[in-house]
């Protein structure tokens, strides 16, 4: 069994590739996790849908994984169709419960340095069909702190904002919410940005 040692990974429900990692992430520091070549076509599976893996590939991985900063061993490993490297996180019935890819210099690494990397015969057990989304991870999250924001505006505040964004007033209050809202959802730039730029000013006011 190969094992890398000293990476970072951000572990999540969904896979982010490094320059979509936040700050707040809780990013975790890897002393040491074993890697191992899949299936190209189940590698490519792991990244998008839910799994649960086999019981004997969950008895290879079980408590390999040390971390800095915690005794606890963790059931994970890093599979790779030796292009790209996916680390994959546990849970105690084998289900992938999180999953990320590694900075790019580290998988540039590990990639290059590896001269042989155990072949692993893995077979999985779909658990939800995920379909990716279009937007990017900094997207949707304005989108959903834009939505947020609109219902806690002051009435003159709401009022300011929906003026600034169509030009018109309305007494309305629920009915400039749901037309905000409504943009938003659909994609209007224009208002997103309008929006985004305004409640940062009333945050740092």
């Amino acid at each position: 069994m190969t094992f890398v040692y000293d990476v970072y990974v951000n572990f999540q429900t969904v896979c982010y590739d490094f320059f979509e990692w936040n700050k707040q992430d809780k990013i975790t520091h890897i002393k040491r996790i074993p890697i191992f070549q899949i299936q190209e076509n189940i590698f490519q599976k792991l990244i998008v849908h839910d799994y649960q893996i086999d019981k004997k590939t969950q008895e290879i991985l079980r408590g390999k994984t040390e971390i800095y900063r915690g005794k606890k061993k963790l059931t994970a490993a890093l599979f790779t169709d030796n292009k790209d490297i996916l680390a994959v996180l546990l849970d105690k019935n084998g289900n992938i419960i999180k999953k990320s890819f590694l900075l790019l210099e580290e998988e540039k690494t590990i990639l290059k340095s590896i001269r042989k990397i155990d072949f692993l015969n893995i077979a999985v057990t779909e658990l939800e069909k995920r379909v990716l989304p279009l937007e990017t991870r900094h997207e949707q999250e304005r989108k959903a702190y834009l939505l947020k924001e609109f219902l806690e505006l002051e009435d003159s505040q709401l009022l300011y904002l929906y003026f600034e964004c169509f030009g018109k007033t309305n007494s309305n209050r629920k009915w400039m919410q749901e037309k905000l809202t409504e943009q938003v959802l659909m994609g209007n730039e224009e208002v997103s940005n309008i929006s985004y730029h305004f409640l940062k000013l009333i945050c740092n006011q």
